[in-house]
């Protein structure tokens, strides 16, 4: 783990999937130095551990994504 990880914040976001992501965002915009962490290395929650040949979901845009341009 970084020292950035270890240092004193107030609000740690465990879980980089959509929610956590998004959490991290909106407390930041409030002000909250806020951190997320997560095992995988990179971000994406239950799709960055399994990926499922042929998966769909029932959205209409091509990606399945969080549609803020900031994220």
């Amino acid at each position: 783990m970084s020292d950035e990880a270890n240092s004193d914040c107030e609000a740690l976001i465990v879980g980089a999937g959509f929610s956590g992501v998004y959490l991290l965002h909106r407390l930041r915009e409030a002000g909250f130095d806020a951190r997320l962490i997560d095992a995988a290395e990179e971000p994406g929650g239950i799709w960055y551990w399994n990926c499922y040949p042929g998966a769909r979901v029932d959205s209409q845009v091509p990606l399945y994504e969080l549609s803020l341009p900031e994220l």
